[in-house]
């Protein structure tokens, strides 16, 4: 081949090369050929939205679908469970869709949608309202770049976001929703009681310690005891809400506690939480005094809800001292003669001061008497 016919391969080659570069570069929202492309849905108004649908394409039947509403102003889960929502989570994923912007076209065919996971088979479908009116529909899928792969139904195109929302939409039902039972500050707790079979326990604040109320007997009473477990019935916390149709064994005369709050200027309040039967090994099911949702607790939590008569008391003394050197070690006693020091196992030495002494002096009468002449 001559040096012209090489010439024209090679521009060939080069002009292949370009167009396949161009045809599969990823496209930018700024690119005139894909203007309409970057704005594939209309301005979101987060302070409009006020309903939101969560779709997960995969996760534990009855709970893939996930609904929240505003009402008066908060937000609420309306499924899979119904109860208030953890402060802030539904606001923080509206305002990312509100300032969700394109930065680029990652795919132009539906081929592309499994490889980055916005096909319907991976993704996580998510749908703003206001009112009857549906805002944004997109199904979201891998994080990409510096954002997430989306893609809008009806349409081929996989885009790139500026927003990392993957992790977010794909949230378990129980971690959008608040987990909160109790919450009050150690100071503004004045009184609490705890009623259960093994009796009616009220204490009330005496400064920073805890005093027992008339009728409340406690032998050996911890005071610091009692405000350990006040600081965690004040702050109750769940781990889970019970199952839909769960038997939560909660009724009038299950064991309670009931804190009340106030001081100062502020009006006292009571709150009163109930247990209810054991859920699984270690949880139970709580429940708050005028709400109807149930939530599940770890043993410890429970255990401070109903506590044990032993819960409030110093331990009993093991050598009939007093409950506060119940904890203190006992002397060490002296080994007998002809035991080896520290007892039959050896040890440190446990010689007694008069034996000591007895040894000196015989060493000292045979130093005098046994030397050589």
């Amino acid at each position: 081949m001559n040096s012209k016919g090489i010439g024209i391969g090679l521009a060939v080659l080069v002009v292949l090369g370009a167009a396949t570069a161009y045809v599969y570069r990823p496209q930018s929202p700024d690119s005139s050929s894909t203007a309409t492309a970057s704005n594939p849905w209309s301005r979101v108004d987060a302070a409009r939205i006020d309903h939101v649908t969560i779709h997960r394409s995969s996760g534990p039947e009855g709970q893939r679908t996930i609904e929240l509403e505003k009402r008066a102003g908060a937000w609420v889960m309306t499924a899979p469970g119904r109860g208030p929502t953890e402060a802030r989570a539904v606001e923080d994923l509206v305002d990312r869709f509100a300032n969700m912007k394109v930065t680029m076209v990652r795919a132009r065919s539906a081929g592309s949608h499994a490889a980055f996971e916005v096909d319907d088979a991976h993704a996580t479908r998510v749908t703003l309202k206001a009112g009857s009116g549906v805002v944004v529909d997109l199904f979201v899928g891998a994080s990409v770049g510096a954002g997430t792969a989306v893609r809008v139904p009806s349409r081929p195109e996989t885009f790139e976001v500026d927003q990392s929302i993957t992790s977010m939409v794909q949230r378990e039902a129980r971690d959008w929703r608040n987990r909160e039972i109790t919450h009050a500050s150690r100071e503004s707790v004045q009184s609490v009681e705890w009623v259960n079979r093994n009796g009616t326990f009220r204490f009330t604040r005496n400064g920073e310690t805890w005093s027992a109320a008339p009728g409340t007997t406690v032998e050996r009473l911890d005071t610091a005891r009692v405000g350990s477990l006040v600081d965690s019935v004040a702050n109750l916390r769940a781990t889970d809400f019970a199952a839909e149709g769960a038997t939560s064994g909660v009724a009038a005369d299950s064991p309670r506690v009931t804190l009340t709050t106030g001081g100062g200027d502020a009006a006292a309040q009571t709150v009163t939480v109930r247990l209810g039967n054991n859920s699984g090994d270690n949880e139970s099911f709580a429940q708050r005094e005028g709400t109807d949702t149930v939530f599940v607790v770890t043993r410890a939590m429970a255990d401070s809800v109903n506590p044990a008569v032993t819960a409030f008391q110093a331990p009993l003394p093991t050598d009939g001292g007093t409950a506060a050197d119940a904890s203190a070690p006992a002397a060490p006693a002296a080994a007998p003669m002809g035991m080896p020091m520290g007892g039959p196992g050896g040890g440190s030495p446990q010689i007694p001061p008069e034996v000591m002494e007895q040894l000196r002096r015989q060493l000292q009468q045979q130093g005098a008497g046994g030397a050589p002449h």
